[in-house]
């Protein structure tokens, strides 16, 4: 029974210290909510999370209104609205995945604000994902 003990002390201390630094990252929901039409606290919330997690790659997109926040471990990209952003409080969460050989992106977004505002871009990040496929597709030519 001790050896059992043991190897499982060992397995959990191997896992803490193999995933340790990446906590955070595993940690940051790709889909926290149901729906996309959310409350401004579950905004809130959400980016203070997102913030505090990845607070070092943030990049202010000027004259866009947006602030972006990337985890390159897991290839995702949080794209938060700021005050002056017609769709605000509103974000658009991307990443990119590999599936069978090929890339993709996936793309969910979350909107405490206009819906129609939203729309459009949750729309232009679609249009800039294709963009991106291209370019990927162009590139492995």
């Amino acid at each position: 029974m001790y050896g059992k003990k043991n190897r499982l002390a060992r397995v959990v201390l191997c896992l803490a210290v193999a995933f340790g630094p990446a906590a955070p990252a595993l940690a940051q929901e790709f889909q926290p909510y149901p729906s996309p039409n959310i409350t401004v606290d579950q905004w809130a919330d959400y980016a203070a999370q997102v913030r505090q997690n990845l607070e070092s790659t943030a990049e202010v997109l000027k004259g866009m209104h947006l602030i972006a926040f990337s985890d390159m471990r897991s290839r995702t990209f949080y794209i938060f609205t700021t005050k002056d952003h017609p769709a605000h409080p509103a974000w658009v969460t991307r990443q990119m995945v590999e599936d069978g050989g090929q890339v993709r992106v996936r793309q969910i977004g979350y909107f405490a604000g206009s819906e129609e505002e939203f729309a459009k871009l949750f729309r232009d990040y679609q249009q800039r994902n294709a963009q991106l496929l291209e370019d990927v597709e162009r590139r492995n030519r």
